[in-house]
């Protein structure tokens, strides 16, 4: 064996030592002796925090004073905190918003192999944090896949949240049994595809440009390039030749779990807190208006409030143009 062969080998090993075998599960720097979390004070500027869990960390920015309002901001689907750098500025200066990344996204740990990525393990993950927080009542301020997951929380914790604000989604996107062994066979085949890549080496580097390229063209011109360099500083790693995403590549393929329609109304019937719904003009359409607006009208058998409204711009406008949302979440969140 070549003494190239052997440094390719131990880069692999090393790697593989770094992004699949679990991290420490010692306590970090964020718990004190009790391991009780202990929140740093934060100015205008935010702060990067880290919870340990078992498995691994989960990253999350700190913005606000210590005694704000509390604030839970959960970013969508291969994105990551930094979706609200542009946002939060704007916003009332009384709020304590804990940005969290999910499992697999930004800063926080990739799960273990035998751990699969299940939308709903962000579900589990708020309660622990607001358990850690000791916050018996908060707001969500979501965008897309985060707005979800704070939807079906405050169905199944209705006394814990006041103000739900959802960024250009109504719901979870609902599963159809006549096509559901399809999904889910496609999903298996995805998942090992990926494991067996993770496991033979880390993904081929590519320069800062292709980044972006990969970035505007994967969410169909949602993100700029400005929204890209902001993502970046959380998303993208400099390797030996390059970059890499720092992403879990198995977030690629579609959860293996269910959604189905009728669940969603069940549990959308359970909410009591207010709700902004804010819809993209130009955003995805998960599904049909007519499903959407269903949704909304469960939402108003015990909500008090429930707002929708229609904001020009893409999927990502919250992170574009903060502008055009930032005075409406504003008013909702004063009301």
């Amino acid at each position: 064996m070549t003494d190239i062969s052997v440094t390719k080998e131990q880069q692999k090993l090393l790697y593989r030592l770094q992004h699949i075998i679990p991290r420490s599960l010692g306590t970090s720097s964020f718990y004190n002796n009790k391991h009780e979390i202990v929140v740093p004070q934060t100015s205008d500027a935010p702060e990067d925090v880290e919870f340990q869990m078992t498995w691994g960390k989960v990253a999350a920015r700190i913005w606000g004073p210590p005694d704000g309002r509390p604030v839970f901001a959960i970013h969508g689907w291969l994105d990551n905190a930094g979706t609200f750098d542009a946002l939060i500025p704007l916003l009332p200066k009384d709020l304590r918003i804990i940005a969290v990344e999910m499992p697999g996204h930004g800063l926080s740990d990739h799960f273990p192999p035998d751990i699969a990525y299940n939308y709903l393990d962000c579900f589990l993950a708020i309660e622990r944090f607001a358990s850690y927080l000791k916050w018996t009542k908060f707001s969500f301020l979501c965008h897309s896949l985060g707005a979800t997951m704070s939807m079906i929380y405050a169905s199944v914790f209705p006394e814990k949240v006041d103000k739900l604000i959802s960024i250009d989604i109504v719901r979870l996107e609902t599963t159809r049994p006549e096509t559901i062994d399809v999904r889910f066979r496609k999903t298996v085949g995805k998942l090992l595809k990926y494991e067996a890549e993770i496991i033979a080496g880390p993904e081929k580097p590519f320069s800062y440009e292709e980044a972006i390229e990969k970035c505007i063209g994967g969410t169909f011109g949602s993100l700029d390039r400005k929204a890209c360099n902001i993502l970046f500083k959380r998303g993208l790693k400099k390797v030996d030749g390059g970059y890499v995403f720092r992403r879990d590549r198995r977030l690629l393929a579609a959860p293996l779990s269910f959604a189905p329609k009728e669940d969603q109304l069940v549990l959308a019937r359970k909410v009591t807190a207010d709700v902004l719904i804010i819809k993209f003009t130009d955003g995805p359409d998960f599904e049909t208006a007519e499903n959407s607006l269903e949704h909304v009208e469960a939402l108003k058998t015990n909500c008090k409030r429930v707002q929708y409204v229609t904001v020009e711009g893409k999927h990502h406008t919250h992170l574009t143009n903060p502008e055009r949302v930032a005075p409406i979440i504003t008013d909702f969140l004063n009301s």
